[in-house]
C-alpha cells in the first residue's frame, strides 16, 4: 500500500581457496623460472585476484608474449582448490637498426645498434651501438643481468668512447680542426626491489675527458712567460675552462616508484624517480646533480 518493500542482504564468507598449481605454456626459448618469478602467487598461497591481475601485469612488462595475455583460473581437485595458467605466444625480442646517410658537410654519416632484451632466453639485455660521421664518433656497449646469482639483486655495466670535433676549411680547402672532446668511461650499476611498487638502485661512474683547441686559433702567448695559453678574448672563459684532461669519477643513486600497468605500453599507473649523483670521490670534477621525473598515465574511453 505505501509503495515501500523491504530488502535483506545475507553475507557469508566463502571458504577460501588456495593456489593447487601455476602452468606455463607456449614458452619455447624464455626459461621457465623467467616467467615464474614474476608471479605474485606461488601454489599453496591462497587465491587473490589482485595478485593475480598483478602477475599478468609483471609478464606483460617483460616485452617477451603477446598484447593480450590472459592468467586463466580452473577449478582445482578439491573444492578449497584452483590452479592458475598462463598460454604465453613468444615474439622477438631482437632489434638491429642499420642507418646511413650522406651530407655536404659531414659526408657520409653511418649508424648501427643491435640489442637483445631476452639474451639466451634468461631476460638479460645486451646492446651494442655505434655512430660515425666527419663531426662525432661514438661505441656504446652494456649488459644487463635482471637476477644475479638467482635473487632479485639486477646488475649491469656500460661502456663507452665518443669522439667529437669542429672543424673550419683554410683558404687552400684543407680541413683544419678547431676542437675536439674525447671522452671514455664506464659504469656500473646494481638495483633491487625494496617493496612489490619500490625499487632502488646504487651506481658508480668513471670517464675521462679531453678537450683540445687549435692553438694558432685559440692561443696567445702569456705576457710573462711567453708559454702559448688559451686566451679568454678568442675562445671564451668556458672552453678554455675546459681545455685539457678531466676526470670524473661518480656514485649514485635513484628511488623508483613505479605502478604502471605495462613499463612498454603503459595505460594506467605512475612513475616516480629520484636520482642523484655525486662526482668526487677522486677525479678532477666536483658536483651535486639532482633528478626528479614523474609520469602519470590514464586509459582514455
Amino acid at each position: 500500500d505505501k509503495r515501500e518493500m523491504n530488502l535483506m542482504f545475507v553475507v557469508k564468507e566463502a571458504p577460501r581457496v588456495y593456489v593447487e598449481s601455476v602452468t606455463i605454456n607456449g614458452n619455447t626459448r624464455t626459461r621457465d623460472e623467467v616467467i615464474r618469478r614474476e608471479f605474485r602467487l606461488a601454489e599453496g598461497d591462497a587465491f587473490n585476484s589482485v595478485k593475480v591481475k598483478r602477475s599478468r601485469d609483471r609478464i606483460q612488462s617483460l616485452g617477451f608474449f603477446q598484447e593480450k595475455l590472459e592468467v586463466k583460473q580452473a577449478p582445482g581437485t578439491a573444492p578449497d582448490k584452483v590452479a592458475l595458467q598462463v598460454d604465453v605466444e613468444e615474439r622477438p625480442t631482437g632489434s638491429l637498426q642499420l642507418s646511413a646517410g650522406f651530407s655536404s658537410l659531414e659526408r657520409f654519416i653511418f649508424s648501427f645498434s643491435i640489442e637483445e632484451r631476452n639474451f639466451r632466453g634468461r631476460a638479460q639485455q645486451l646492446r651494442l651501438s655505434a655512430n660515425i660521421s666527419q663531426f662525432q664518433r661514438s661505441v656504446e656497449a652494456g649488459f644487463t643481468e635482471p637476477y644475479l646469482f638467482d635473487r632479485n639483486l639486477a646488475a649491469g655495466f656500460d661502456i663507452f668512447r665518443r669522439d667529437f670535433n669542429n672543424f673550419n676549411f683554410t683558404t687552400t680547402g684543407q680541413r683544419n680542426t678547431t676542437f675536439e672532446q674525447v671522452t671514455t668511461g664506464f659504469q656500473f650499476r646494481v638495483g633491487t626491489a625494496i617493496t612489490e611498487f619500490w625499487q632502488a638502485q646504487l651506481r658508480y661512474g668513471f670517464s675521462i675527458d679531453d678537450v683540445t683547441l687549435d692553438e694558432d686559433q685559440f692561443f696567445s702567448p702569456d705576457p710573462v712567460t711567453g708559454e702559448l695559453e688559451c686566451d679568454p678574448l678568442k675562445a671564451g672563459r668556458f672552453l678554455c675552462d675546459t681545455v685539457g684532461r678531466a676526470t670524473i669519477s661518480s656514485i649514485g643513486y635513484s628511488l623508483v616508484n613505479d605502478t604502471l600497468d605495462n613499463r612498454l605500453r603503459p595505460s594506467a599507473g605512475q612513475r616516480f624517480i629520484l636520482s642523484q649523483d655525486f662526482a668526487g670521490l677522486g677525479g678532477s670534477v666536483k658536483y651535486l646533480r639532482t633528478r626528479v621525473n614523474y609520469d602519470r598515465y590514464w586509459r582514455l574511453p
